[in-house]
């Protein structure tokens, strides 16, 4: 009795093992479909992608490659050039050789009124003590414009809102050359480039100085600008202005103003760079 319970208990432990086995296989079956599926997606996936990819590479070899714009001029000038020497050959003309007319070659050179005036520079490099309120005047350069001469006026004062400070004007005024001598300017006279002429004006005869200058016609302040400057320190007043072939036009001015001991007197140390656009030549 007791055999036959136990052979029954190992017959149903072994159904029982067999139908968890049987379980465990399946599930591993399952597994493998699902993965062998998703490879065979990615398979027609893939060569899905490389159908479109060689259309894609037939349609572009059947396309002709777009020419640039020098291509295309370089084409159309080739082109125009056999035209020509067949022409030339119908018509018994020859193609080479000494008796063919040279073709008159254009350059790309620019207009005469494209071409930039040319530049002429003045200087000056000057020193002098002059009175607060009175002017240093400087240059008396032959201006590019016929009949007329060139002249700075430089005017030191006192910065009313930042003591020990000097305000500097500068003043480029183009004169007619016949007024030169009833403006007391005479002494500044010079036909070179570069000027070491200068006068001191009192305030008295730089006032009126300016006044004569407003009742004279064909006078022009060509500028007039002002800096302000610790005194025994260095400014600069830059008033350029660029063209297109690069050079600058204007007056480049360094201006050291230095106060006396009374505070009533400043020393300049002035140089002065001045560029101006030459008037084109009249045919």
């Amino acid at each position: 009795m007791h055999r036959r319970q136990l052979f029954q208990c190992l017959v149903a432990t072994a159904f029982v093992l067999l139908v968890i086995g049987w379980f465990v296989v399946l599930g591993k079956l399952r597994t493998t479909q699902a993965l062998l599926a998703d490879e065979n997606y990615e398979l027609e996936r893939a060569a899905q992608s490389l159908k479109q990819l060689q259309a894609a590479t037939k349609s572009r070899a059947s396309i002709k490659p777009a020419l640039d714009d020098a291509e295309v001029l370089e084409l159309a000038r080739l082109r125009n050039e056999v035209t020509r020497l067949r022409s030339e050959q119908r018509a018994g003309l020859p193609t080479s050789g000494p008796s063919r007319a040279k073709m008159p070659v254009i350059t790309n050179a620019p207009p005469p009124d494209a071409i930039a005036p040319a530049i002429v520079t003045f200087t000056s490099a000057v020193s002098a003590n002059v009175g607060l309120g009175q002017a240093l005047a400087v240059g008396g350069w032959a201006s590019p414009t016929p009949g007329k001469r060139i002249v700075g006026l430089i005017s030191p004062e006192l910065h009313a809102d930042s003591p020990g400070s000097v305000l500097v004007t500068m003043r480029l005024i183009e004169f007619p050359d016949a007024t030169m001598e009833q403006l007391g300017l005479h002494g500044l006279r010079t036909d070179a480039a570069s000027s070491q002429s200068q006068a001191v004006f009192s305030a008295e005869q730089l006032k009126a100085l300016l006044d004569r200058v407003e009742k004279i016609s064909g006078v022009d302040v060509l500028s007039a600008p002002r800096v302000v400057t610790r005194s025994g320190t260095q400014a600069q007043i830059s008033v350029r202005q660029a063209r297109p072939d690069g050079t600058q036009t204007g007056p480049l001015i360094d201006i050291t103003p230095t106060l006396d001991a009374t505070g009533t007197a400043v020393r300049l140390d002035v140089g002065v760079e001045l560029n101006l656009a030459s008037p084109a030549k009249q045919p």
